[in-house]
Order: structure tokens, then C-alpha cells, then sequence
């Protein structure tokens, strides 16, 4: 897993308010990982092993890509947590989409550039090939609460952000890389119609409704244009 970072507030950036929360995981990196480990082990004493700079390219990949609509809020393992005011994102959920579209191409083209040469006799490293994304996009309230030399956003939208991570979108959809809209981001981006209609309960959270957008297919003509 890789360690947690936290990116610095902007001094423009309100306190607490309503934000856009992405959440972006890696799905099968653990799998992946455990692979590497049994065919090459973990003695770090010749250097840190591939698999982590991988990580590391995937992460940036997907950071980098979501900027500037999005900002770094921590790294979250094999996951990336963003965020960003909703003033700046209400009403452009066209624009927020294509980004998150062309965010995955780059992680896609990452991923291609990981898998290692046909030369490569081990049976773990070209699983590479396999890990995808999984993302969700919710919208509201949140604190930026100061932790260490960081910061955090903490507050029930967060908490519901995570709990979406764990869902039953590929039981629906099948393996696929997938952009799960909770209802209330869809809504503020303009975009309520999007994508196919789902919905996730939960004992804590209860239920939330949204919009599964599948990563791997072009978007409808009234959000690529």
C-alpha cells in the first residue's frame, strides 16, 4: 500500500461548504500485488520492487488527470481521493465528464506502457494488464480539518463517497471500469439523465441513488460535444 498524501488547502478555498468528492481505486492492484510478492518476495534490499513504481505511475496518471478540475486530497493506498468547491463545477458536468473520460485513457495508456516485454518469464507481472478503475463522484457538504502538517476532509459526504467504493455496481454491469454519479452530483453538474439508473444501500448511510457511466465506452452525444 502506499502511504497517505495529504495535498495543502488553497487559502482561497472556504473552510467547510458544499465540494465535489471523486474517489478513484484501482481495482485488482491487491491481487496484483500478491502475485508479484509470491514470484519475486519482498526483500526491498535491491531496491524497491517494480510493482511499486506501477502504482505510482497509475496514481500519477489519474491525478494529473483530473487537474484542474479536481485537486489531490490524499492517496488513499491504491485509491485516489480528489476534491474541489461546487461553485466551480455546478452547471459544467460535460466538461467534469470529458475530463474524467480522458483521465482514464491516461491510466489505460499507463497501464500499457507497465506491462513488462514478452521476454519476461514471470507469470505474475503481466497481470498488469488487468487492473482497471473504479470511480465515484458525490457531491456535499465537508470540513477541511488540518491533521499533521495537511489537511483532511472529513464530514457525512465523505463518509458516503467511501462507503460507494464497496457496492454492487459489477454485479449489474459485469467486470468493467466504471464512473458511479451519486443523484446529488449529477443533479449539480447538469448532467441527471447520465448514464444507466443504480442504486446502493447502506446501514449507515442508507440508500443512495445515482448514475453508473461506463468508463470503457464513449459518452452519450449530449455530453461529447
Amino acid at each position: 500500500m502506499a502511504e497517505a498524501v495529504r495535498s495543502e488547502s488553497t487559502g482561497a478555498e472556504a473552510r467547510a461548504g458544499e465540494r465535489y468528492l471523486l474517489l478513484a481505486d484501482i481495482s485488482g492492484y491487491t491481487g496484483f500485488m500478491s502475485g508479484v510478492e509470491n514470484e519475486h518476495g519482498v526483500d526491498f534490499s535491491g531496491g524497491v520492487p517494480a510493482a511499486y513504481g506501477v502504482l505510482g505511475d497509475l496514481l500519477d496518471a489519474v491525478v494529473q488527470g483530473v487537474e484542474p478540475d479536481l485537486a489531490l486530497v490524499k492517496l488513499e493506498g491504491d485509491a485516489v481521493f480528489a476534491a474541489a468547491p461546487a461553485a466551480g463545477l455546478d452547471g459544467h458536468g460535460d466538461r467534469l465528464l470529458q475530463t474524467i473520460q480522458t483521465t482514464y485513457r491516461s491510466f489505460i495508456d499507463a497501464r500499457t506502457r507497465a506491462i513488462p516485454a514478452n521476454d519476461h518469464v514471470c507469470i505474475a507481472c503481466p497481470a498488469v494488464a488487468h487492473l482497471d478503475l473504479k470511480m465515484v463522484l458525490h457531491r456535499g457538504q465537508s470540513v477541511r480539518q488540518s491533521v499533521g502538517s495537511g489537511s483532511d476532509l472529513l464530514g457525512p459526504a465523505v463518509t458516503v463517497a467511501h462507503r460507494l467504493l464497496k457496492n454492487t455496481v459489477r454485479a449489474r454491469i459485469g467486470a468493467r471500469p466504471y464512473l458511479f454519479v451519486t443523484d446529488a452530483a449529477a443533479a449539480g453538474l447538469g448532467v441527471p439523465d447520465i448514464g444507466l439508473a443504480h442504486e446502493e444501500e447502506y446501514a449507515d448511510a442508507g440508500r443512495v441513488q445515482g448514475r453508473i457511466v461506463e468508463l470503457d465506452t464513449q459518452l452519450p452525444a449530449s455530453v461529447s460535444t
